[in-house]
């Protein structure tokens, strides 16, 4: 690819800029978690685009937030040069298709409720897929991590080592696409989801005390902190590599978590991490950061929503729920 011009973007930028003043900001989510009810609750999303969901099960929740996102991402697909954009956060979608059908086979269960239909492959498709053993049609990385994931799993009985290779080649074709797009900003985020991959990898092999082959073998390569290095921290049981970083905040917390401390707002703070990335696109008046962060913001807003209505479905208190959501940043 050549690259993404700027100007390609112009018109999808300043329609992207008006929606996001309908998204869930601070104020609304204190309403959500302050109402009297999930009805309430679920009613006043409406107003950020979302079906009334009043009413609904956790699997009625399930399926409005699923088809509100697959329908974002069918509407921007037709605009030039998104495709790749969205790919970039459809493709997770798939690799955990993959890793449900995978495990599902293995304890000779159905997968299909379980499936999600955001991915770029249709997940009818993909299990049929994975079911006859014909996957010339998929993409290369995704049949493969299918077929090792199965032998993994077949030969070892270890679910985590099979999702250890699903994980890989996520990683991987992530990085690969967006170096194929010559764009630092989505490079350079994608890079901080490796880091924030390994950084967690790296705290709870301390804390389930994994030994240092468990921690290679789990290790992603290609984000800025070398793979080496990480094994040095774990080594050392040190975590500095991160200061001065993106994650330096995450990092101090989990070498509280390594030493028992809670892991909650560590993982917390990695996920604040990521979504921080994406403060400085306000400034950019067109191009594709501005859409990239658009759709980063909703998928942070539909989890949100989620943890919002499930937790008032169940009568979780509004404080246990606030201190699990992510930061906003829209």
């Amino acid at each position: 690819m050549d690259g993404m011009k700027d100007k390609d973007f112009l018109f999808l930028t300043s329609m992207l800029r008006a929606r996001e003043t309908y998204m869930l900001s601070k104020e609304k989510i204190d309403r959500m978690l302050d109402a009297r009810d999930f009805e309430d609750a679920a009613k006043q999303l409406v107003d950020c685009g979302y079906s009334d969901m009043s009413g609904m099960d956790a699997v009625g929740i399930e399926g409005v937030l699923q088809k509100h996102r697959s329908d974002l991402y069918y509407e921007l697909s037709s605009y030039v040069n998104t495709r790749e954009l969205i790919d970039l956060f459809r493709m997770k979608y798939d690799y955990h298709n993959v890793k449900v059908l995978v495990k599902a086979a293995g304890i000779g269960a159905r997968a299909s409720a379980m499936l999600s239909d955001s991915g770029r492959i249709a997940a009818d498709e993909l299990e049929e897929a994975f079911t006859t053993g014909e996957r010339s049609d998929l993409p290369p990385s995704v049949a493969g991590a299918m077929g090792s994931a199965a032998s993994i799993l077949s030969r070892t009985g270890n679910p985590q080592l099979s999702d250890i290779e699903v994980d890989k080649a996520y990683f991987g074709e992530l990085l690969s696409l967006a170096t194929n797009l010559k764009n630092d900003f989505i490079i350079d985020y994608v890079k901080l989801l490796i880091d924030s991959a390994n950084l967690r990898i790296l705290v709870r092999s301390v804390r389930t005390r994994r030994d240092a082959n468990f921690l290679g073998l789990a290790l992603i390569p290609g984000g800025t902190v070398g793979v080496g290095q990480l094994e040095d921290c774990f080594e050392n049981a040190s975590l500095a590599v991160f200061s001065g970083g993106a994650l330096e905040t995450a990092a101090k917390l989990g070498e509280e978590s390594m030493k028992g401390g809670t892991q909650t707002q560590f993982e917390l703070a990695c996920d604040n991490a990521a979504l921080k990335h994406f403060d400085g696109t306000v400034f950019i008046s067109f191009g594709p950061a501005p859409v990239f962060a658009y759709l980063a913001k909703q998928e942070w807003e539909i989890t949100t929503a989620r943890m919002i209505l499930t937790g008032k479905l169940t009568d979780i208190s509004a404080d246990v729920i606030r201190e699990r959501l992510r930061e906003c940043h829209v």
